[in-house]
């Protein structure tokens, strides 16, 4: 299938092509021509798999061609993943005289304001700064034609849900909604009856899914051992890894420890300002820094190519945190690797996890133990004669799952 078969103007074509896009994925070969046809539709797909594209290019093969004004409300949960698809419906758009724009927080709401006036067709934008600029009249809801929801999982997660619904209040009535995401909670299905009663779905793989192309491993190690292990682990290294934590505190902290160490390493978090946090994508994307510590919330909107390694520092709080954070890597059907460093007191997180992989390759991770690389330590009972490999990796310390 091509994406000329789906029914697609001959402008947004040539932008599927300047993208580099050959043939669509699975979730846009489905979803693209039921939206074509006018059905309101909920897409499920793992990360990766391709869902800006599937919303974003029947939105422009819709209102290409038609008057100029806020026609197309694209709503998302964080400034990154706000940049991100207002970023690639630049591209498919390009050839079609659309013009996208971004509303998030940290930045001026004048320049925004500005950026409207000159053209505005379609808005991607984070649900508080947009409705302030509606309360500002800066922009009007009159016109608009379609309203896309993307990852509402996390719109739930980051306690987004009253304001979503304050936005949909004041949308038009008649008007195309359609709520893409990689997971789908139960707590999400109010909002969908309420909003999308009647609307189709698309669903790419189970609800909350790992994609299939990731090999996951974890390995055992002390909680004051895990900055030593990471820094063995990422000396071995030659492609770009994303490390995750779960406190911005934190995550500076050790983006610091490793530059002092050495390493082309940087941090990404709430507390940066927006200018700062995309400074810091740029050189993560560019190459120039390849070890990127970021929270799970500020590493939301990182879709960089190539991203050969997902480490989680700390273990994940949520199943679906895990899914999202490794989701990172193995993209579009690409392969990719998530390693977990595991302390003692995380084992209960991690058996969630191996639950979710069962039917893969997991051994248990032992309570306590050497980190990845780490010198052997004497323990209780001996060390059982594990030893290390000549690559100086412990034995029996970590699992994998293809």
């Amino acid at each position: 299938m091509s994406f000329a078969s789906l029914g697609l103007k001959e402008p947004i074509l040539r932008g599927v092509r300047a993208a580099g896009y050959e043939t669509p994925t699975e979730i846009q070969s489905n979803a693209i021509p039921k939206i074509l046809g006018g059905a309101e539709l909920i897409g499920l797909g793992q990360t990766g798999s391709g869902k800006t594209a599937a919303f974003g290019l029947p939105m422009l093969n819709k209102l290409c061609g038609g008057p100029p004004g806020l026609r197309g409300v694209i709503i998302v949960p964080t400034r990154e993943l706000c940049v991100q698809v207002a970023e690639n419906l630049r591209v498919y758009a390009q050839f079609a005289g659309l013009h996208v724009c971004t509303a998030f927080g940290g930045v001026d709401m004048s320049i925004q304001e500005s950026a409207f006036k000159r053209g505005l067709d379609i808005v991607v934008a984070c649900p508080g700064r947009l409705i302030d600029h509606l309360e500002r009249r800066n922009i009007s809801f009159e016109h608009v034609q379609m309203v896309v929801l993307d990852e509402a999982a996390r719109m739930l997660v980051m306690g987004f849900m009253p304001q979503i619904r304050r936005v949909f209040l004041r949308l038009p009535q008649e008007r195309q909604n359609l709520l893409f995401s990689a997971t789908m909670p139960k707590e999400v299905e109010g909002l969908v009856n309420d909003f999308l009663p009647n609307a189709e779905r698309v669903q790419i793989g189970s609800r909350s899914q790992s994609a299939s192309t990731i090999a996951h491993r974890f390995v055992a190690v002390n909680a004051h051992d895990k900055q030593e292990a990471l820094e063995r682990l990422l000396q071995r290294e030659s492609g770009r890894v994303l490390v995750f934590v779960n406190k911005k505190i934190g995550c500076e902290k050790l983006g610091n420890a490793l530059k002092r160490a050495g390493l082309p390493a940087d941090s990404i978090h709430g507390d940066k300002s927006a200018e700062a946090r995309y400074a810091c994508l740029q050189a993560f994307s560019r190459g120039k820094t390849r070890f990127l510590i970021a929270t799970a919330v500020a590493a939301r909107g990182i879709d960089v190519d190539d991203i050969e390694l997902v480490v989680n520092f700390d273990f994940p709080l949520a199943l679906e945190d895990y899914i999202h954070r490794s989701g990172r890597t193995g993209r579009a059907g690409k392969s990719g690797r998530a390693l977990s460093l595991v302390a003692p007191m995380e084992k209960r997180l991690f058996a969630v996890v191996q639950g979710h992989l069962q039917g893969r390759e997991v051994a248990s991770v032992p309570s306590a133990g050497r980190g990845y690389g780490m010198p052997k330590r004497r323990e209780g009972g001996g060390g059982g004669g594990r030893g290390k490999r000549r690559d100086g990796r412990s034995r029996g310390r970590t699992a994998s799952a293809h």
